[in-house]
C-alpha cells in the first residue's frame, strides 16, 4: 500500500484536533492484517465506539467513471453527517481518500461551531467543490436538514453555512443512503447495475435509489427513506420520529440487541458483540438476529415492490457481520419475494466501499 498523509480528528468532545499522520506500507499492512483477523472490515463499528481512521485505496479496477468531471480540481471536500459522528475527507479524481477525520455528532452544545471549526481547519481555502452526504429528512430546496437523531439540528441550513465557510465552493447535498447507492453503482459492487436500492443497516437505517443509472431524490431529497415506513402498525414501538412500528424499530442493530437481551443473551451491549456470539452458536444471538433480519426482508420487498427494482447493496456497520447475518436475510428475502410474483431474480450484494461509502457518494454527486 503507497503510503500517505492522513489527516485525524478526535472523535469525541468539543476540542477536535487535527494532526497528520504518516502511515508505512508495513505498518498498513500490519493494520489490514488485524481488521481481516476481526472479521470486521474498513470503517466504523456499528456504534461506533471505535472509529477506524486508516487509508482507504480503491482499487484499480475500480477507478471513477466520473473522473473527467473532476479534472479541474485537484480533489473535493465531502461530508457524511450521522447519529454518531460526522465524518469529512478530502476525495481526488480517483475516488481516493487523501485525508480525513470526524467529530461526535452527540455530546457537543453547539455542534455547528465545532464542525465548522474543524471544517476550516482541515480543507484547503480554496476548495472549489463539496458534497455533504447527511441523515434526513432533508430538504433540497431549502438546503436544510433535520436528522432524527441529531436533535439540535431541525431545518439546520446546512448548505447555507457551509457556503458561507467556503465562498467560493459549489456546495451540493444529497442523502446519505443515496450517496452509498451512487458510489456503490459507481465504482463498488452495484457497477453495471442500472437499476439498485442501497441499503444502510447500522444505529439506524435508511435508503437510497438509482434508477435508470441516476440517483432518485425525489421532490425533498427523500426518496427511499425506508427506515421510517411502518411495518407494524398496530404494534407497541413508538419511533423517535413520532410513527408507530417503523422498520427501524425492529431491525437496527441497537434494536436486536434489545431484543437478544429481553431473550436472556447476556454477551455484551452492542452489535459487533451480537454477531460474535451469533458465529459460535449462540442460539438466543441467532434468534435476535434472524427476527431483525426477517423484519428488514419485510422492509425491502415492500420497497422493491414499489420501485420494481431487483438489486440491494446493503452495508453500514451491522452487515460488515458477513453471513451470520446476511445468509438469514437472503432466506427471508426470498420467501419474501416469492409472493410478489414478479421479484424472482433479486440479488443481495454486501457494499465494498465500507464507511467511506457516502463520502465517495458525497464527492461523486458535488462533482456533476
Amino acid at each position: 500500500m503507497v503510503a500517505r498523509n492522513l489527516a485525524k480528528v478526535q472523535v469525541a468532545g468539543s476540542n477536535p484536533v487535527v494532526r497528520s499522520l504518516r502511515t508505512s506500507s508495513t505498518d498498513a499492512g500490519r493494520e489490514q492484517e488485524r481488521k481481516s483477523k476481526v472479521g470486521w472490515p474498513r470503517g466504523e463499528a456499528q456504534d461506533c465506539k471505535s472509529c477506524y481512521t486508516g487509508s482507504n485505496p480503491v482499487p484499480t479496477s475500480l477507478k471513477n467513471p466520473y473522473a473527467f468531471l473532476m479534472q479541474g480540481s485537484p480533489h473535493t471536500l465531502a461530508l457524511d453527517i450521522g447519529a454518531t459522528k460526522i465524518a469529512f475527507a478530502l476525495i481526488d479524481s480517483d475516488c481516493e481518500v487523501l485525508s480525513r477525520g470526524a467529530i461526535s455528532s452527540q455530546g457537543n452544545d453547539d455542534l455547528w461551531a465545532v464542525l465548522s471549526h474543524s471544517l476550516k481547519e482541515f480543507a484547503p481555502a480554496d476548495t472549489s467543490h463539496i458534497g455533504i452526504a447527511t441523515a434526513g429528512p432533508i430538504d433540497l430546496r431549502a438546503g436544510s436538514i433535520s436528522p432524527v437523531n441529531i436533535a439540535q439540528w431541525r431545518n439546520f441550513e446546512i448548505v447555507k453555512n457551509i457556503s458561507q465557510l467556503f465562498p467560493n465552493a459549489t456546495v451540493r447535498m444529497i442523502g446519505d443512503c443515496t450517496a452509498l447507492a451512487l458510489a456503490e453503482h459507481s465504482i463498488g459492487a452495484g457497477k453495471g447495475f442500472s437499476n439498485l436500492l442501497g441499503v444502510v443497516v447500522s444505529t439506524g437505517i435508511g435508503g437510497g435509489l438509482v434508477i435508470n443509472g441516476k440517483v432518485l431524490e425525489g421532490e425533498s431529497g427523500n426518496a427511499g427513506l425506508i427506515g421510517h415506513h411502518t411495518i407494524a402498525f398496530d404494534s407497541d414501538r413508538l419511533c423517535v420520529c413520532g410513527r408507530t412500528g417503523c422498520l427501524e424499530e425492529f431491525a437496527r442493530g441497537p434494536k436486536m440487541v434489545q431484543t437478544a437481551h429481553r431473550l436472556g443473551w447476556v454477551g455484551g451491549e452492542d452489535f459487533q458483540s451480537l454477531a460474535a456470539s451469533a458465529e459460535v452458536g449462540d442460539q438466543l444471538a441467532k434468534t435476535a438476529i434472524e427476527l431483525g433480519a426477517r423484519a428488514l426482508a419485510v422492509g425491502l420487498v415492500n420497497a422493491m415492490m414499489i420501485t420494481d427494482v431487483h438489486t440491494v447493496v446493503i452495508g453500514g456497520g451491522v452487515s460488515f457481520a458477513g453471513e451470520v447475518y446476511l445468509a438469514p436475510l437472503r432466506a427471508h428475502l426470498k420467501k419474501e419475494a416469492e409472493l410478489s410474483g414478479f421479484l424472482n431474480d433479486i440479488k443481495i450484494l454486501p457494499a465494498t466501499l465500507g464507511a467511506d461509502a457516502g463520502l465517495i457518494g458525497a464527492a461523486i454527486f458535488a462533482q456533476q
